[in-house]
């Protein structure tokens, strides 16, 4: 889920970008020049690092929460499997097959939760560094490549803004979603052939999107309130 609402936004993210580059000249018509193509490709590089970023330390969150609350939490735990009927065998069969028991299901099971933990623990330290690197890599070309007048440019409110409603739109619909389903294996009577579904995808996106929602926010009503954002 988390993964499609990015991939979203990336492409609302670039043409909302594209847009800004036919707008910010008005009637004098795009703005092609290698300045302003390289400062409109540093955007949307430092956008797309922070998504890759903020993948990963959803990953990582998911790791540390299945640690402490168990695998079953986040990635879910299907319906308790019941013990298998053997199939006829010929007399005199010495090698016939037996369905798996119980505890071998039991016991195979927990490993595919080992395994997903273990790759979200992966997963979260590479995307991690490396959506770091790219962002700080790309904030720090904006910053030697732009002065001070950059806080006031039209590429820079779009960024924000563009950051702002993406990653409040997966706020408001990845928290309430990894809520509910956390309330719901909590409270509700569950059977042994009902299927928990984990918060794995909903969750720890969201509250790490929350993080830097709130980031992206608290910047656009900083600039608005020093007048460079009407």
């Amino acid at each position: 889920m988390f993964v499609g609402l990015v991939a979203a936004a990336a492409i609302v993210a670039a043409l909302a970008l594209v847009a800004v580059l036919f707008i910010q000249r008005g009637r004098e018509g795009i703005d092609l020049t290698p300045r302003n193509l390289l400062r409109t490709y540093l955007y949307a590089g430092s956008f797309a690092g922070l998504a890759a970023f903020v993948f990963g330390v959803a990953a990582l969150g998911n790791f540390a929460l299945a640690a402490a609350a168990g695998s079953d939490v986040v990635y879910g735990a299907p319906p308790v499997p019941r013990p298998a009927i053997a199939p006829a065998c010929p007399p005199n069969f010495p090698n016939c097959p037996q369905p798996p028991s119980v505890e071998d299901q039991l016991k195979r099971m927990a490993e595919q939760n080992e395994r997903r933990r273990n790759e979200d623990l992966l997963r979260g330290v590479t995307f991690t560094v490396f959506g770091g690197l790219f962002y700080a890599a790309h904030y720090a070309s904006r910053r030697a490549l732009v002065g001070a007048e950059e806080t006031q440019s039209a590429l820079r409110r779009a960024y924000l803004m563009v950051g702002t409603a993406v990653f409040g739109l997966a706020t408001v619909v990845l928290v309430p979603t990894g809520l509910y389903q956390l309330l719901a294996n909590a409270i509700l009577p569950v059977t042994a052939d009902t299927f928990r579904p984990g918060v794995g995808d909903s969750l720890m996106p969201g509250l790490v999107s929350l993080i830097v929602w709130l980031a992206f926010l608290r910047l656009v009503v900083t600039d608005f309130r020093r007048g460079t954002g009407a």
